[in-house]
This record gives structure tokens, sequence and C-alpha cells, in this order.
């Protein structure tokens, strides 16, 4: 994968199986500046869509990966992630559409759902086989405590939009809910939260935590216990995304693995770094580092506003 500029992959996720990443947007090119993102700090706050990337280079990488039958075999399913907010781009309705007609992989679109009130945007998902929007807060406060959305960006426009978008929209809507201790994880925060997910109706609500590294260091993660309590009074649909058995998973290498646990024996190293070194797109670093963290193989130190990553003793 890497002679591939704008995929990546396929990775083991959590949710999604083997996927095979499809990064639209530079880093980091967002509407929001979430604290707990592990990419970074937001560089370009923006609500303006345009061609990112050449959306027909996009389309060459995605039929030579797919034209190799071997290469198919190991996918689940295709995912826009990556580096910043996908529906930026003004291409994706154009891809996902090439994608149907190209394989019969399952689409998805990981979005953190801050332009589903765009009727255009709403146009490009249609044809997605899954669409996974963010909303970690719907008041005002906490909204603008945990997301830090580009200036103009009211909540109730997201709410609205993804209201709109679940009544045209005939695919699997998955809603991921973000909860950070202390920030938007009060009573009243999950509240409200239950009234607004009850009024969208999406397929699935899946609720999470920090997990990697936060651009922020008050971004601190909940207790299961308290993520179990929220599951249970959101009620059915609710379900707390959970480590999975990454041996079912192909796309999960022990190799990939102890090749970025023998860069560590050496010394402390960046995920930047570390994907340079072993010629791997970040976010496959990155995946493979939140399994490190989870099984406290790895652990995190910040040092001169960098994150680095070490072996534990």
């Amino acid at each position: 994968m890497s002679t591939y500029r704008y995929l990546y992959g396929p990775v083991p996720s959590r949710r999604l199986g083997a996927s095979l990443g499809i990064d639209l947007i530079p880093k980091k090119v967002c509407s929001y500046d979430c604290i707990y993102c592990q990419i970074g700090k937001t560089t370009h706050h923006t609500l303006k869509r345009k061609a990112y990337y050449p959306t027909d280079a996009i389309k060459q990488e995605l039929r030579e990966f797919l034209s190799d039958p071997e290469n198919a075999k190991r996918v689940d399913i295709l995912t826009f992630s990556g580096s910043g907010e996908p529906t930026l781009h003004k291409g994706i309705g154009e891809l996902i559409r090439y994608l149907k007609e190209l394989t019969p992989l399952p689409v998805a679109v990981i979005t953190n759902g801050s332009l589903l009130w765009d009727p255009e945007v709403q146009g490009d998902l249609l044809s997605a086989d899954r669409v996974v929007p963010s909303l970690d807060a719907v008041t005002a406060e906490s909204f603008e405590a945990v997301n830090r959305p580009v200036a103009g960006l009211p909540v109730s426009r997201v709410i609205d939009g993804l209201k709109a978008f679940r009544e045209r929209y005939q695919g699997q809507l998955w809603v991921e809910v973000l909860l950070c201790e202390g920030i938007n994880d009060k009573e009243e925060d999950i509240v409200a939260l239950k009234g607004v997910l009850d009024r969208i109706g999406p397929d699935k609500v899946q609720l999470n935590t920090v997990v990697r590294p936060p651009s922020e260091e008050i971004a601190q993660p909940l207790p299961l216990a308290r993520l179990e309590a929220i599951k249970a009074y959101l009620g059915e649909g609710a379900e707390v995304i959970a480590s999975f058995d990454r041996s079912n998973i192909p796309a999960y290498h022990k190799g990939t693995e102890d090749e970025i646990l023998n860069l560590l024996r050496r010394r402390p190293e960046t995920a930047q770094k570390m994907s340079q070194s072993l010629g791997l797109h970040l976010h496959e670093v990155e995946k493979y580092l939140t399994e490190l963290l989870r099984e406290e193989r790895v652990l995190v130190r910040r040092q001169g506003g960098e994150i680095y990553y070490e072996m534990t003793r």
C-alpha cells in the first residue's frame, strides 16, 4: 500500500472489519477542532467544499487496487475517512457512485456530520451503504467545548441536518457518540442527547470514549461502567464500541505489529515518524498503536507538543 497516495490499508476496524481507507482531505482540514482528535489540532478550519485532491487520481488508485482479485479478497468494506472531514471534498458523491459501479463491496462514510444540513452533501451520500456521523453533544455549551466547530455553525444546524438526512437516506445510519469525562457526559447532556437521537432514529448508536492520545490532555476517557450505564439509558440500538477479536480479521498483520514494536524497542517515536520509516499510511500505523495501547504494551509520552509512543517497561 505504500505506492498509493489516497488509499490505506486494509486496516482492522472495530466497527467495519477489514476496511480499505480512502483519504480525501489533507491533514488537517476540518469543520471541527475536537479536543479528542488523535490526528491533532485542526490547521484549516472551514466549511468550504472543493476538490481538495484530484477526483480522477483517486478513481485511478481505486481501479488499480480493486482490479487485483487478491486485493479485493482482503477487504470487507471501502471507507471514506482519514485526515480531515471527507464530505468537504466535492467529489465524494462521484466517487461513491463510481465504486458502486466498480465493485460489489459495501461503501461506508465516516463523517463528523457537520455538513448534513446541505442538500448537496445529503445527495452525495445517498448511494453509500453505511453512513457513520458523529453527534458528541446536543447542547450548545457542550458542543462548543468538545467539538469546537468553525464559526457560524451552531449545534442546532447539525441536528437539523441529521434529521433531514435520515428522512432521505435508505442505508444504514450509525451515529457515533464520543464522550469525554466531565465535558459532555453530564446528566443533562445525556438526557438531551437521548431526546435528539430518538427523533433522528438511527439504526445504531455507538458509544465511544478517548482511546488514542487526544489533541488536548483535558480529553479523558469514561470508565467502562459509565459507558454501559449510558448505553442502558439510551435503550435498544445503543452499544459500546468494544475491542474486537483481531485474530478473526485478516487485515491485522502480526508482522506489521512486530515492525512497530521493533522500532519502539530502539527509542520512543511519533506515529508520523513510524509511518515514514515503515512506508505505511499514518492511519494504518495508528490502528495498530490503538490495539497496543489497549493491551498496555506501549504507552504515551508528550514532549515539546509532540506525542511519542514507547515500550512499557
